[in-house]
């Protein structure tokens, strides 16, 4: 987006909230937030997803700028993951390919390649090790004489911040629709990838662990229960490369989300804890320490990753949980103060540093 003059900033701030507003009304959805993403070398640098776009912060959230989703690379309902690199650039995860910003959003172009044009669900950037990126693509190709849809997956990976990628290792079984991709802080080896599959039409969840890279995966099926979409990971621990977190998803009338453990590589879990609805939030302590959790129902949970004994920190809406050496972010909505707002007592209390009506307008570069 060009830059614009800061004139006139009030009435250029409701005008924008205007355009928002309009913006979801296109796509289907009210304006809301659902995901934050710190820069692994920079915590004053925050990306936020929203329902209309990508707002970005440079200043700790003190003040915030509007990406529209065009820009970005891509229009109408699509809620696409973002991680920021080592230089602050941009991946998204498009249904239409990767798109990447070197410029801090200011300009968004998609990956060519290998990558061009596959369905992407999923990218992240591991803190220690920022200039590197996983990608994965995750698609229908076809259905087998048994009438069972098969998919064609992909690993990508890049080591240049996202200017190029590549696919990492074999084929990765058709049966599998790839939903998340992590990988351990403390073993660039270590990768675990997500998904589901039906079978006799009922569906399973899977975890791929490798120890490779993503060279080879091993598979480990976790049982669904009734409306439980897949599982998706949420954190692996920084310290320990074994330890797993999961939750389950499905539907928004799903009656829980289960928060899963494992600490064996993902061959066995073990049900942690349980949210009413759906699970919005699930983040970890850069120290592996504690782990948060959240819904629109229960509110932030937390609990110390040694005993996994949840306590409610906050009754506050949930859409999203970010967390760093300092801060814990979330996602909420207007009705409880902001939209995004941060905590430095732990997730007891919280700052706003964003209400619609405080967005400043387009991106300035």
């Amino acid at each position: 987006m060009g830059s614009v003059k800061r004139v006139l900033a009030a009435l250029f701030g409701a005008l924008l909230v205007t355009s928002a507003a309009r913006e979801a009304h296109a796509n289907g959805r009210f304006p809301a937030t659902n995901a934050l993403v710190v820069a692994p070398t920079d915590p004053t640098f925050l990306v936020l997803r929203a329902t209309y776009g990508t707002l970005i912060s440079r200043d700790a959230g003190k003040t915030w700028d509007w990406v529209c989703e065009e820009s970005v690379g891509f229009r109408g309902i699509e809620d696409p993951p973002l991680a920021v690199t080592a230089s602050k650039g941009i991946v998204g995860a498009l249904f239409a390919g990767l798109t990447v910003s070197t410029d801090q959003g200011c300009s968004f172009s998609m990956v060519k390649g290998e990558a061009d044009k596959r369905v992407m669900n999923d990218v992240v950037v591991p803190k220690s090790r920022p200039r590197d990126v996983l990608a994965i693509a995750s698609s229908f190709a076809s259905r087998d004489d048994a009438g069972a849809n098969l998919y064609q997956s992909t690993l990508f990976a890049s080591q240049d911040e996202g200017l190029a990628f590549r696919s990492v290792g074999k084929a990765i079984d058709p049966t599998i629709l790839l939903e998340t991709v992590e990988i351990a802080e403390s073993d660039p080896k270590r990768v675990y990838l997500s998904g589901a599959r039906e079978r006799s039409g009922k569906r399973e969840g899977v975890v791929l662990t490798s120890s490779d890279g993503g060279e080879t995966f091993t598979e480990h099926v976790i049982p669904l229960v009734a409306e439980e979409r897949a599982p998706y990971i949420g954190a692996v621990d920084p310290k320990n490369a074994d330890r797993v977190y999961v939750r389950t998803g499905g539907s928004p009338e799903l009656a829980k989300s289960r928060l899963l453990v494992s600490d064996d590589g993902a061959k066995t879990f073990r049900e942690a804890w349980a949210s009413e609805g759906p699970m919005t939030g699930l983040a970890i302590s850069p120290d592996g320490a504690k782990v948060y959790a959240g819904s629109a129902k229960d509110g932030l949970v937390v609990a110390p990753s040694g005993t996994l004994v949840f306590e409610k920190r906050a009754q506050i809406y949930v859409q999203c949980i970010a967390v760093t050496e300092t801060r814990v972010y979330l996602c909420s909505n207007e009705l409880y103060g902001f939209v995004a707002g941060e905590s430095a007592d732990d997730g007891r209390t919280f700052t706003p540093m964003l209400r619609l009506s405080g967005l400043r307008g387009p991106l300035a570069c």
